[in-house]
């Protein structure tokens, strides 16, 4: 048998670039067929700001397409429906004179307002009269003083890592969560809806409960941090934490999460030391 300490520097770089060209050229050997997604620009707007619901990957074979407020494509809430073929729009009930349909299919609203903020459908008929429906969300807040309710807050939360692709794990590292707390919560998007709770903490109990869409994939620390494993193009969107002090002056912080497609962005490797980096903050 081999001793592994026989092997040289050489031979370990050897094993290193093999690998590293074998995932490279696995990545670029999936399928090319790009899933439509729409991201906001920006996520998080300031009141006034011209906010871009921007649709990439949009078949060629789409005939006509429709943009509803709300998470549901009710005729109600229609902002516009729109023909690519002779890009034109046909204004709904919802539509305020400040929204614009392009011919790629992204909605561009014009000085948005705190009541803008929330979730937008995007619904897509092919020339197959087949159907697709999508969502994406964006945050309106207050010029400087934002989105927090108390003026002194410097609750803060950044990623590690920064760049963020498929099947990585993520830390969303909470800083300065204040002293004295009940507890704290977790939501997906920026409204405090039971619905869309990933997790909440008690100090009181010390008891953790996990939201059933991210049970077997989440881990909540002491501190705030949040540690979500195995994430996909699903998992990108808006993210807020909100804490429960004693006094019941309720900070919130949110971030925008950004998972990156390997296809359409290029591979990044990841090291072994970074995902125990990740994980020793929980521990």
């Amino acid at each position: 048998m081999m001793n592994s300490d026989a092997l040289s520097c050489k031979d370990c770089t050897s094993w290193q670039e093999l690998l590293l060209t074998v995932s490279i050229l696995t990545c670029w050997l999936l399928p090319t067929t790009a899933q439509i997604t729409i991201e906001s620009v920006p996520p998080i707007a300031v009141e006034g700001d011209n906010v871009l619901l921007f649709v990439q990957n949009l078949p060629e074979n789409v005939q006509t397409l429709s943009w509803y407020t709300g998470g549901k494509p009710l005729k109600m809430f229609e902002i516009a429906r729109h023909v690519i073929a002779t890009n034109s729009s046909v204004m709904g009930p919802a539509h305020s004179g400040r929204e614009m349909v392009l011919n790629n299919g992204s909605l561009m609203i014009k000085n948005v307002t705190r009541k803008d903020s929330g979730y937008y459908t995007l619904q897509i008929f092919d020339t197959t009269s087949r159907r697709e429906i999508m969502r994406a969300e964006f945050f309106v807040q207050r010029p400087i003083l934002g989105f927090r309710k108390h003026p002194t807050s410097q609750l803060k939360i950044e990623f590690v890592p920064p760049r963020i692709e498929e099947n990585d794990d993520i830390l969303l590292l909470v800083y300065n969560l204040p002293e004295n707390l009940q507890g704290f919560v977790w939501h997906k998007g920026v409204f405090p809806v039971d619905h869309f709770k990933i997790a909440s903490h008690s100090f009181l109990t010390n008891s953790t409960m996990l939201g059933r869409t991210y049970l077997d994939r989440l881990t909540v620390c002491s501190d705030g941090s949040l540690l979500l494993s195995k994430v996909s193009q699903e998992d990108t969107g808006l993210y807020s934490l909100r804490t429960i002090p004693v006094d019941l002056m309720s900070e919130s912080a949110i971030v925008y999460l950004k998972v990156n497609n390997c296809l359409a962005l290029g591979w990044t490797l990841a090291s072994c030391g970074s995902e125990a980096a990740i994980r020793c903050f929980c521990t």
